[in-house]
Parts: structure tokens; sequence; C-alpha cells
């Protein structure tokens, strides 16, 4: 299946780690994407939203170099006993 947008940038974190995660069980139907940097995955059937670096709005938008130090949500529970 051909897609109308970029398949190898991060529409949210703009990094070129994207990778096929899926596709659909009817040949050609879509396509799912996820980046191995900040994990956001997408279908190739989303609107360019959801899908273009350029059109991903800029508030939900992650820097890579943030990454690291952002807190696991949700967090993880403390260990009982």
């Amino acid at each position: 299946m051909t897609s109308p947008f970029n398949t190898t940038i991060c529409p949210r974190c703009e990094e070129s780690a994207v990778r096929v995660m899926t596709t659909s069980p009817v040949p050609g139907k879509w396509t799912m994407y996820v980046c191995d940097t900040c994990f956001y995955s997408y279908r190739s059937t989303e609107g360019p939203a959801a899908t273009d670096p350029s059109a991903f709005p800029r508030e939900w938008k992650v820097d890579p170099a943030d990454i690291p130090g952002m807190p696991a949500m949700p967090p993880v529970p403390r260990r009982r006993g």
C-alpha cells in the first residue's frame, strides 16, 4: 500500500526511527507504524494531524532529548511486603 505521507519521519518527535509494526489482515487496507524513539504509533489510514510531522499538533510534539527524563506513565507502584 502506498502512503500519502512520509513514513520515515515520526510525526510526534520527528526522528527517523519509524518502522512497520503490523499490517491489515486484509492485504493493502492499512499499515501500522511505530516510532522506536518516542513509541508513537499510527495507521496509514489516519489523517494528516496524526501522520504528517508538519500537521501534527505542536502541543503534542516530543523532544527526543527530553524522553530519558520523563516519568513512567502511569507510575509503577511500590512493591508491597
